[in-house]
């Protein structure tokens, strides 16, 4: 007998492994004490634009917001992020750099370009792109509430 969630673990199996590979690739290279999440904020942070919420931040990410608070406030002791009023709503937060978050920022994408090069040669732009949206899209699917009641 065939077991019709098979397909599902698989897939399940093959982005957790897929994670761990990226995860370890980064931390392998970035600069000492610099996590793969401070890393992902530095560079969004860097490379989108500061004055973002963590709110926003944490759900580009698929983070929950108490992994994010936790991330902040680590890289807000280091001095590598700074919180201030919002200047929109006044209620929430935003993030932005400190010269030291930045000067981490570059040394961690110089410290990881040659890797995520040798990587975007493995496939086309428009596979990656494809893959990604694919991703994204599942990673939507799964943290919908409403369908995944007790999940946290």
């Amino acid at each position: 007998m065939t077991d019709p969630l098979r397909p599902v673990l698989s897939l399940f199996a093959a982005v957790s492994a897929a994670h761990h590979a990226a995860q370890r690739l980064l931390e392998a290279r970035l600069p000492k004490g610099v996590s793969g999440a401070q890393f992902a904020v530095l560079d969004r942070l860097a490379r989108l634009g500061e004055g973002q919420t963590p709110v926003s931040v944490a759900a580009a990410f698929g983070w929950p917001k108490t992994s994010m608070s936790h991330t902040v406030a680590v890289m807000e002791a280091r001095g590598l992020v700074r919180l201030e009023p919002n200047p929109r709503d006044g209620r929430s937060k935003c993030l932005w750099l400190t010269p030291k978050g930045r000067t981490l920022a570059a040394l961690g994408r110089a410290a990881v370009e040659g890797d995520l090069e040798q990587v975007a040669a493995l496939a086309d732009e428009e596979e990656v792109a494809r893959l990604a949206g694919d991703l994204l899209s599942l990673a939507a699917r799964l943290s919908d509430q409403r369908r995944f009641p007790d999940a946290a």
